[in-house]
């Protein structure tokens, strides 16, 4: 009587009695053949899409004319995506809360934020909110182009512009 060898799914008769060696062998060349099907990978120009599509990847640079700070941000407008419902009166440089780790991309979330600064309105540089280097009167005005815009502001805003710049003076 025959004895009866196992099968593999595919109906290959295999013999039980190989030893483990004969069997990594198969399976290596198995797995060379599937990288030899495969298509040829692609995971390096995925990750630099992915990277420039990433808006939580601050890429705008602030520079305040005035104290020189430097910081790089998420946003430059009115109404920033990830602060929901915020909308500014001028355009802002604000970046996300850096101490609160970023929602996850596809949750709309609103987050934390913080407004650093925007441009002048008479002379257009770039100044952060800081009160040695920045005036709001309606609109934001660097210290210099506020002390000579002056005159034509309400007493009130000419009293606080006037403690401003003493204080920055004093400092």
């Amino acid at each position: 009587m025959a004895q009866e060898l196992p099968t593999t799914s595919s109906g290959d008769i295999f013999d039980a009695g190989d030893d483990d060696g004969d069997m990594i062998g198969h399976l290596d060349s198995d797995a060379a053949e599937i990288a030899r099907l495969e298509l040829p990978a692609q995971s390096e120009p995925q990750a630099q899409a992915e990277d420039d599509d990433d808006e939580r990847i601050a890429r705008i640079e602030f520079h305040c004319s005035s104290c020189d700070m430097h910081e790089m941000v998420h946003y430059y407008g009115t109404e920033p995506p990830f602060a929901l419902g915020v909308k500014f009166r001028e355009d802002s440089y604000v970046m996300r809360d850096p101490f609160q780790a970023p929602p996850p991309r596809w949750q709309s979330k609103p987050e934390f934020y913080v407004a650093l600064g925007v441009n002048c309105s008479i002379c257009s540089k770039v100044v952060c909110k800081d009160s040695t280097c920045s005036f709001y009167y309606t609109k934001t005005y660097c210290l210099p182009c506020g002390s000579a815009e002056l005159k034509s502001w309400p007493v009130e805003a000419q009293t606080r512009l006037r403690k401003q710049l003493a204080a920055k003076q004093s400092r």
